[in-house]
């Protein structure tokens, strides 16, 4: 009797509990958005979301549910999926990333840009913007330069490229330069040699890749603090048996023990007050600016050394991967290889006399080099979604209607605080309402004319050209010009001394937290192009 008892009293909670779902959606100010059923009970569609090959799942959802529409989080939250040119401004604009992505980079990093809100992330973003303007960039045009061109040199003599064709991992190669400029910029000395023997710290290549499956962390990251001290949560995550988690600690620990020893060496020295000195790396600007800064508006010893790990990490994570794509889409389209050749050829450069100012110019200013870096980013962006958690609530209209599940228009979303976004930025690069009929053709010379009344129209809100590459917003990446410096000059390098030809591997572009390429059957980030001396 007492067990049948339970038994009644176990199924009632339960029916209560699904009834209460049940109304609670039905109150919901987003049950007429329309969107596909739950693959699993507890994560709703985030397997869907989150696959690595899951490139199809986006155009589908664009295709029958236009651009937006209502996905089931963890625990049947509701997630508005969005590509709506109008709410990605509204929500960029607007909304901080959800305290969980905020809290992983904080445990990653530290007290970094991305892992801050509020004043503090305010006060930081003021300190760095300095360092990222193209002022400060200029001075480094000869440093990218120099560079690019010890890699070629290695390219051609270790190698023997000069008198033989040979492939290459690009991406191997791509990640070992930024790694070398970025630990230049940042710390003041480089972290690799850019010769032909081993990746200096091969760690920094397995952040991306190690990531992803940490993703279903995130929501006990709030709690972890209650694990135990620091030094046990250390232990933790070295020594429990999942080996993307493990991998994790080792990359947190090199660029956490690489800044702190840089800045134990820095803070004593004497920094030269001069605009032009050499010390023009991150760690010794900050501290210098630190000197000058009224008492409020300094940054702590952590944060300093936070900012550094933050901009390495962030670096080694995306533009690599970027480069990579732009590779492959010259090798696919030796037109436009050749084009983009003969326009840096007729620029011909002078390396060695001109003033870094100038060079800096004369390398933004080539039409079709832009052109080349904007169409390869807008078709296929390196971040393909972003996440943001509404703060208050909103009304946020729409670009174009929608049909709900009532089967009326829907021309605006009623948004209740703490509903979480991800914003589809792929779909929105790929909307033939916004760019044109021609939206899945790879055709730069769309940047050499003026683009369709619809773009001008859409609005949308990314810092590069509103390309959502480097996102949008208070929280958008504050080193998208470094980024698009050390592009720019690695292709006005590579393709004045080479041809480009892809290989026949089967080449594969996994959906990680950044796009990164590989080969069907084998691991690690790769991407095998013929580099052919001209």
């Amino acid at each position: 009797m007492a067990f049948s008892n339970v038994l009644l009293v176990s199924v009632a909670a339960v029916v209560a509990v699904v009834l209460y779902l049940r109304n609670k959606r039905a109150r919901s100010p987003l049950a007429n958005i329309r969107g596909p059923s739950p693959v699993s009970l507890w994560k709703g569609n985030l397997p869907q979301i989150f696959d690595i090959e899951g490139w199809e799942f986006p155009v589908r959802i664009f295709n029958e549910y236009g651009r937006v529409a209502k996905m089931t989080g963890l625990f049947g939250n509701e997630v508005i999926y969005a590509s709506d040119p109008r709410v990605i401004r509204r929500v960029l604009l607007n909304f901080p990333p959800p305290p969980m992505v905020t809290q992983s980079h904080n445990l990653l990093n530290g007290d970094g840009l991305l892992g801050t809100n509020g004043e503090q992330h305010r006060r930081q973003r003021r300190m760095l913007n300095p360092l990222f303007a193209p002022k400060h960039l200029k001075t480094l045009t000869h440093l990218f330069f120099a560079r690019a061109n010890k890699m070629n040199k290695t390219f051609l003599e270790d190698f023997g490229i000069k008198d033989h064709p040979k492939v290459l991992n690009m991406h191997y190669w791509a990640s070992r330069i930024t790694l070398d400029l970025v630990s230049t910029t940042s710390f003041g000395r480089s972290l690799d040699p850019l010769d032909s023997g081993r990746f200096g710290a091969p760690v920094y290549r397995c952040c991306s890749p190690a990531a992803l499956p940490l993703s279903v962390l995130r929501i006990t990251i709030p709690y972890m603090r209650y694990l135990g001290p620091k030094n046990f949560r250390r232990w933790l995550v070295h020594n429990l048996p999942w080996p993307a988690l493990n991998t994790m600690g080792k990359v947190v620990d090199v660029i956490s023990n690489t800044a702190t020893s840089t800045y134990e060496n820095k803070k004593n020295m004497e920094l030269d007050e001069d605009e032009d000195a050499e010390q023009r790396d991150v760690m010794s600007t900050l501290l210098r600016a630190n000197k000058k800064a009224l008492a409020e508006d300094r940054l702590s010893d952590y944060e300093v050394i936070s900012q550094v790990g933050t901009l390495t990490a962030a670096a080694n994570d995306t533009t690599p991967n970027v480069l990579s794509r732009v590779f492959y889409m010259l090798s696919k389209y030796p037109k436009v290889q050749d084009t983009l050749r003969a326009e840096i050829l007729a620029a011909d450069f002078d390396l060695e006399n001109s003033d870094p100012g100038q060079l800096y110019d004369q390398l933004m200013a080539l039409p079709y080099l832009d052109a080349v870096l904007k169409e390869s980013m807008r078709l296929d962006c390196p971040v393909s979604m972003i996440q943001r958690r509404a703060n208050v609530d909103s009304t946020i209209p729409l670009w174009k209607p929608i049909i709900g599940a009532d089967g009326t228009e829907v021309t605006s979303i009623n948004v209740p605080k703490d509903t979480d976004f991800i914003l589809q930025i792929a779909n929105a690069h790929r909307d033939a309402e916004i760019w044109g009929d021609d939206v899945m053709e790879y055709k730069p010379e769309r940047w050499l004319k003026d683009l369709p009344d619809s773009f001008e129209d859409a609005k949308l809100p990314g810092v590069f050209y509103q390309i959502m590459a480097f996102g949008g917003g208070y929280k958008a990446c504050i080193g998208y010009k470094y980024a698009e410096l050390q592009m720019k000059v690695q292709l006005y390098t590579l393709l004045s001394s080479f041809r480009l030809s892809l290989t026949d591997d089967n080449l594969i572009w996994n959906m990680h937290m950044v796009t990164t390429p590989g080969i069907v059957g084998q691991k690690g980030s790769q991407f095998p192009v013929q580099l052919s001396a001209l």
